[in-house]
């Protein structure tokens, strides 16, 4: 059951700790030419059990790199109180060392200057672990080829791929990610999703995902939070979501050659056709059909140039959500 007060769910009895929670936080940043405060949160309360994923869903600007801030210990709230495996992250450091991975915008765990695979070993020797043990992840993320690439000269997809390795690699109890999937197509963000299901689903990570993007909240997290004026106005899913305010994303299709019209896939509606059939728009609303799936099956039926997806407006889910 979605909930729209703003409050968190409460735990059932005898429940184990949380492994993060945020209760009552409140936090102000010093923002303009003046530097004045601006509020980000007032009074912002969830929690997020063991081997759960959550994403939580904010529009561009209000608050996610923050959250993520807060959640890893970068700065502490100006009132409330945050705990990440029973401990505050912002005085907890040693404590929670090597069993929470993160990206955070803003913060790298690697070293601009030094070409990708050195990167790697330099973390694998920080933790203590043995040289190559980024390997396997570096197979799985796609990263072989840019191994020799300095840091600083990745693109913005495999930089985000890269950040993920240096995350994974202590073996955390949990992951917090901020935007994981920003700058990258449609294919690469599959791709990393899949690694991150399978971290969550099959090694049991905690998996807190901040983002803007609906489409990684839906093929990650079974739950959804929506931040709406500085609290959590929605906690529930995203099939919960459409029903209530009826998103859709679309999927834009461009064809190497006009094709008959896409108007059978399951989960989709045939919006428009155009350019003599050389360009059809899907829409996908979430719940009723599986991005992935639906991309799969495009790509099987027609010759595909290239494929872009048009999400939702997340501000204007938000501003729907306001009360």
């Amino acid at each position: 059951m979605a909930q729209n007060d703003g409050g968190q769910r409460p735990a059932p009895s005898g429940a184990p700790r949380p492994v993060v929670a945020f209760e009552q936080v409140s936090y102000s940043v010093r923002r303009g030419f003046w530097r004045r405060h601006s509020t980000v949160f007032d009074g912002l309360s969830f929690s997020v059990a063991a081997g759960e994923a959550v994403g939580l869903l904010f529009p561009p600007g209000a608050g996610k790199t923050s959250l993520v801030k807060l959640a890893t210990g970068h700065c502490s709230p100006s009132f409330g109180s945050i705990s990440v495996l029973g401990h505050k992250p912002y005085t907890g450091h040693a404590e929670l060392a090597g069993r929470v991975g993160a990206i955070v915008n803003e913060h790298s765990q690697l070293w601009f200057d030094v070409p990708l695979g050195e990167s790697f070993t330099m973390v694998c020797r920080l933790l203590e672990l043995p040289d190559g043990s980024a390997d396997e992840l570096v197979e799985r993320l796609e990263l072989g080829r840019a191994l020799r690439t300095p840091v600083g000269n990745l693109t913005p997809a495999q930089r985000r791929r890269a950040e993920l390795v240096a995350a994974l690699l202590p073996d955390p109890e949990v992951l917090i990610l901020d935007e994981p999937t920003r700058g990258m197509d449609a294919g690469s963000k599959e791709r990393l999703r899949s690694v991150l299901r399978q971290e969550n689903r099959m090694n049991g990570r905690a998996l807190l995902l901040a983002t803007s993007d609906l489409a990684d909240v839906e093929s990650l997290c079974p739950r959804l939070l929506v931040g709406v004026d500085g609290r959590i106005g929605f906690d529930g899913d995203v099939p919960a979501l459409t029903e209530l305010l009826g998103t859709e994303r679309v999927l834009v299709v461009d064809l190497l050659a006009p094709t008959a019209p896409l108007d059978d896939l399951a989960g989709t509606e045939l919006i428009a056709v155009e350019a003599g059939g050389l360009r059809q728009r899907l829409g996908i609303t979430p719940g009723r059909g599986s991005t992935a799936k639906v991309l799969a099956e495009v790509v099987a039926r027609a010759p595909v140039r290239n494929l872009s997806l048009e999400e939702p407006d997340v501000s204007e889910l938000v501003r729907r959500l306001t009360p």
